[in-house]
This record gives structure tokens, C-alpha cells and sequence, in this order.
């Protein structure tokens, strides 16, 4: 009996770990074929239930956007996106908008521009402002899905004069643009 509860138990585990179930939230994030050693830990940010990390591989210029879940005590990746690194002056490096048994929408911007002194997103609550500085991360996080391109996401100096928004260039490409004076 207690060879059959302990085969029980193994089989159980293995088929959990192949499903990619994991003992911490890292290890879940990492637990895909995508995910080579040469992505990095770039952030986590943790809202409500959700919990997201963001991978950067240099080698590859890509940002990986993961989305793991607590599964009772294991757990599991549940979503990933990956975004191409332009090293524009404003990036967005991660997002993405998802609907399981709850809504949110991630969006995760990197500055690299002096002049920027803020970002706003308009959302369904109204106009979010966060501040931002050179060299840092800011992340926007909403309890609904919403695609990331309709965000109306805008960057302002210090003089509240707006100097990107966040849209599709003439190419067709999804990016921070410069405000046309």
C-alpha cells in the first residue's frame, strides 16, 4: 500500500512539474522552452493576484513579459509576451492584457530620456500619471483588459508640454513617437 501511494506521489509530481507547475514564481517564469540562460531578470512587479517578471536577452534584443499565477501552494506561468528592445528614447519594455478569471492589462515603459518627467494613460477611471526618471522603469497596471496600443499613453517634460505618445509610426511600428510641434 505504501508503494502504491509513494508511485502515486511521484507520478503526481512529474506530471505537475512537465505541466509547469513550480515551487516559486521565479522558477515558474522560467520554466519555458523560450526562456534561455542568456534572459535576465530585468523586474518583478506584483499586483493583486498577478505576478510579473520581466526577462531582457541582449543577445536575441528582446524583452519577455511572463505572467504567474499562485495555483493552492505551486506555481504556474500563465502568460508571455515578448517585446523587440529599440533603445528609443522612451521603450516599452513590457505588456500585455489578459482575461482569465480576472481581467488586468500591464504596461511597462524605461526611459531613456532626460527630458521626461512623467507619463500618462488614459483608462476607463480616467487619466493615470506616474512620474518617471532617466534610466528607470514605470509600470502601469489596470483591472481590465485593454490593448496596450488604445492606452493613449503620452510623456510630458517637466513643463507639463507633452513630447511622446504612444502609437503606430509611418512604417506601421508600435512605439513612443515625438509630439509634432
Amino acid at each position: 500500500m505504501k508503494k502504491i501511494l509513494l508511485l502515486i506521489i511521484v507520478i503526481a509530481s512529474v506530471l505537475l512539474f512537465l505541466s509547469g507547475y513550480r515551487l516559486t514564481a521565479l522558477s515558474a517564469a522560467k520554466a519555458n522552452f523560450f526562456m534561455t540562460p542568456e534572459y535576465k531578470n530585468v523586474e518583478k512587479i506584483q499586483e493583486e493576484h498577478d505576478i510579473f517578471y520581466l526577462f531582457k536577452s541582449d543577445k536575441k534584443e528582446i524583452y519577455q513579459t511572463v505572467l504567474v499565477q499562485k495555483n493552492a501552494f505551486l506555481y504556474k506561468r500563465v502568460y508571455a509576451t515578448s517585446i523587440s528592445s529599440t533603445n528609443d528614447s522612451l521603450e516599452t519594455i513590457g505588456g500585455m492584457s489578459y482575461r482569465l478569471n480576472h481581467e488586468g492589462t500591464l504596461f511597462v515603459v524605461l526611459s531613456h530620456d532626460e527630458n521626461v518627467s512623467y507619463i500618462t494613460i488614459n483608462s476607463k477611471q480616467g487619466i493615470i500619471k506616474k512620474s518617471i526618471e532617466h534610466s528607470k522603469l514605470v509600470s502601469f497596471y489596470i483591472p481590465y483588459a485593454q490593448q496596450i496600443d488604445l492606452l493613449e499613453a503620452v510623456a510630458y517634460d517637466k513643463n507639463d508640454r507633452p513630447i511622446y505618445y504612444y502609437g503606430y509610426d509611418d512604417a506601421d511600428n508600435l512605439r513612443w513617437n515625438h509630439v509634432d510641434e
